[in-house]
């Protein structure tokens, strides 16, 4: 694929695991050995270059020790708080320099959880 066919904000992820990798003083090739891709295909899915399969950001996550975990966008910011707390205050996002308003290091709400969900009281529901 060429650079001109890479979806606008596609690379923001990679953008994010760059700063995480930078942070941690690794090299592209550390990675991208870790993941089990080439150092050539990392190299064009962090710079935007190329829109990589979702298996290839899974290894980079995964090569870097981040988990991928997928929850609404109305817990977003409730989901970050949490980890925060766990976490000396710090996310993925904060270590890849985002602004704190996306990455709020806030503890959970006082009610002791995320807060009520759409289905609230139900318990729940196996799909």
């Amino acid at each position: 694929m060429n650079s001109t066919a890479v979806p606008r904000g596609a690379s923001e992820p990679f953008r994010q695991l760059r700063a995480l990798r930078r942070a941690r003083k690794l090299k592209q090739e550390d990675v991208a050995r870790k993941a089990g891709i080439s150092r050539e295909a990392y190299l064009r899915a962090e710079s935007g270059q190329a829109d990589p399969r979702m298996s290839t950001f899974l290894a980079a996550c995964e090569a870097l020790g981040l988990e991928v975990v997928l929850a609404p966008q109305h817990l977003a910011a409730d989901v970050n708080a949490f980890i925060a707390s766990r976490n000396g205050g710090v996310t993925a996002a904060s270590m890849a320099g985002q602004p704190a308003a996306a990455a709020p290091a806030a503890a959970a709400p006082a009610s002791g959880g995320f807060g009520p969900g759409p289905n609230a009281g139900e318990g729940h529901k196996p799909m």
